[in-house]
């Protein structure tokens, strides 16, 4: 009988009866099977029907103890191969089913014509045979599973499992493009989603740290450079979510406003130097070229019995508006003297031309006091007494090394503060040494004075007026 495999099944195909030259007394599966109760395997080359290299199973029959014969069953090579081909071994893979030696018994889609030996005799083009037969080289055993080169198919997945008979294995070899194809789609999707994700988190990442942490330092830090640049107007209190930065954010702005109080004590253009140089202040000057100005109110000490507290706002508008002028004009105040102010130009920042605009300055000093009431009758017509003269001074901190005071201090300073006496004398409001004057270089119109004796003076000194 012969009979043709279907996948998953045999189909009866012809019975052939027909006398033979077939001897099966002789055949090896027969003396096998008589010398065993199982059944057993064999390799032929015979049929009955001719030349066809099988795998035969045979199985001694007894009835009642009695012996009845001997029941084979072969499948023939060629039709092993075609039923390897009929298994779903993924859609691009194959199918190998070796003996001893590794000799090839089957394959599935087997080349046309006698099948190859060996693996090494299959076609060069045949990339799943080659990666099999790498497989068995690299690998000891009758089972196992590795991966392996497949050339331009890319990486082979090669499986072997052995078989209960003749030492055969079955192996597989299957290209990780057939199977992983899918997964790799679905990877790389994963991967962009994933990515997006990543991205979408590191964006709102950056946009909460920029809120909660960068922005707020940022602002925090431009508050820190203005309060460096004692520019203490410019602080403002920044909210944050954070309460840590919201409390550094308030203590900025008490710092800026003690600093501001402060600063009504010393000039900032001595400060602003300190802070933002990182110097520590100590006792020491250096001789500097500075214009000198003293300025008060005249008649102030009668001013002061016949008002009493009630002189202070008459004070306090006399040195704003002198401050105003002096400060417009580059000048820096060096210190309250009563009812008189001390200021210099040229120090501690440099003043190209500093005596032309301190002469600018008592003159808008003189014209702001004119603008208003005049506090006494007495003195309607002198409102301000001013002096001023150019020189060198020695100019920088002076006083212990607890206290300082920021000041200029030699003859010239001396000299513009006995001009202030000067000017009561001959009856005007501003008085100027020929220092001063010359280094105005004409830009200042002035009346001369003429030469008078200073007290502290050994030689007379020429002086000049400025024109109203």
């Amino acid at each position: 009988d012969i009979y043709h495999p279907i996948p998953g099944d045999v189909m009866f195909e012809e019975r052939i009866h027909g006398e033979t030259a077939y001897l099966a007394l002789g055949a090896p599966w027969y003396r096998r099977a008589m010398d065993s109760t199982e059944p057993v395997w064999s390799v032929i080359d015979v049929l009955p029907n001719g030349f066809e290299p099988s795998v035969v199973v045979s199985k001694r029959v007894e009835l009642y103890g009695r012996y009845q014969g001997v029941v084979m069953v072969a499948v023939s090579f060629a039709n092993l191969s075609q039923a390897l081909s009929g298994l779903q071994v993924s859609g691009h893979g194959k199918t190998f089913v070796l003996g001893g030696s590794d000799k090839v018994l089957a394959a599935s889609d087997a080349p046309g014509g006698p099948m190859p030996a060996h693996l090494r005799d299959f076609p060069k083009s045949d990339a799943l045979a080659a990666a099999v037969g790498e497989a068995i080289s690299m690998m000891k055993g009758n089972e196992f599973r590795t991966l392996v080169d497949g050339g331009e198919i890319g990486p082979v997945y090669v499986s072997s499992f052995a078989l209960p008979f003749e030492q055969w294995r079955l192996l597989t070899a299957i290209p990780r493009s057939s199977f992983a194809e899918e997964i790799d789609r679905n990877t790389r999707r994963v991967l962009l989603v994933v990515a997006g994700l990543v991205v979408l988190a590191a964006a709102t990442a950056v946009l909460f740290s920029n809120l909660l942490f960068a922005r707020p330092i940022r602002q925090l830090a431009a508050q820190l450079r203005e309060i460096e640049r004692f520019s203490l107007d410019q602080v403002r209190h920044v909210p944050t979510f954070l309460a840590e930065l919201n409390d550094f954010s308030e203590a900025l702005k008490r710092m800026a406003g003690g600093l501001s109080a402060f600063a009504k004590y010393m000039p900032l253009d001595v400060v602003r130097p300190l802070v933002t140089g990182g110097l520590e202040p100590a006792p020491g000057g250096r001789l500097v070229e500075v214009t000198v100005m003293f300025a008060d109110l005249p008649g102030f000490t009668e001013l002061t019995e016949r008002l009493g507290p009630d002189v202070q706002p008459h004070l306090t508008n006399f040195l704003t508006l002198a401050v105003e002028a002096i400060h417009s004009e580059g000048g820096t105040v060096d210190k309250f003297i009563g009812d008189a102010v001390m200021a210099i130009w040229n120090a501690p920042t440099a003043v190209p031309d500093h005596a032309r605009r301190a002469c600018s300055a008592a003159a808008a000093i003189r014209a702001a006091m004119h603008a208003l009431p005049a506090v006494s009758p007495d003195h309607s017509d002198i409102r301000v007494r001013i002096g001023i003269n150019t020189g060198t001074a020695i100019v920088g901190n002076v006083g212990s090394a607890e206290r300082l005071s920021y000041t200029a201090i030699g003859d010239t300073v001396n000299l513009a503060s006995r001009l202030v006496g000067v000017a009561k004398e001959h009856g005007v409001e501003i008085v100027l040494s020929d220092m001063t004057l010359a280094q105005t270089s004409g830009q200042i119109a002035a009346h001369p004075l003429g030469i008078t004796n200073v007290r502290g003076k050994a030689v007379p000194v020429l002086i000049h007026t400025l024109a109203t």
